[in-house]
């Protein structure tokens, strides 16, 4: 059974002749997996032009991993993967660092009106997208069931 959720994920540097689209997607996700591990990402929120490749074929790529596999904790751990994609936004410019407060003695950072807008703005649109991923990858799993 070949299963389809998405268009084709299309070719991506290296391609190999004869590589099924599952094997693309898993490629394609190896190569975002050390991206992130190598660029110590963790909260922050970064600029989509630095991910690896095109976002929208991440999604595709974790939309195909996550129909075909089969083993409830993993499939569990590509689908938060697949939720830090909502970190990585369009034409966001330098990484805005987010880390979490270690006291509740640490004075807050004080921000111009017009960043905390801007900080408030990029992070309500990741947490909006953070939503669509979930309703895309649940859609994938819902296809892989039928």
């Amino acid at each position: 059974m070949r299963l389809i959720i998405e268009p084709d994920i299309g070719p991506v540097s290296g391609e190999r002749g004869g590589e099924s689209d599952l094997d693309r997607a898993h490629r394609v996700i190896d190569e975002f997996l050390v991206f992130v591990r190598e660029s110590h990402v963790g909260n922050d929120i970064i600029d989509e032009i630095e991910l690896p490749v095109p976002k929208s074929l991440l999604v595709r790529a974790f939309s195909i991993v996550i129909a075909a596999e089969q083993r409830p904790d993993v499939k569990s751990l590509l689908i938060k993967a697949g939720m830090t994609l909502a970190q990585y936004r369009p034409g966001l410019g330098p990484r805005i660092r987010i880390t979490p407060a270690t006291s509740r003695w640490r004075a807050a950072p004080i921000l111009s009106k017009r960043l905390a807008q801007r900080l408030e703005q990029t992070l309500r649109a990741a947490a909006e997208e953070r939503v669509g991923l979930a309703e895309t990858y649940q859609r994938a799993i819902s296809r892989s069931l039928n």
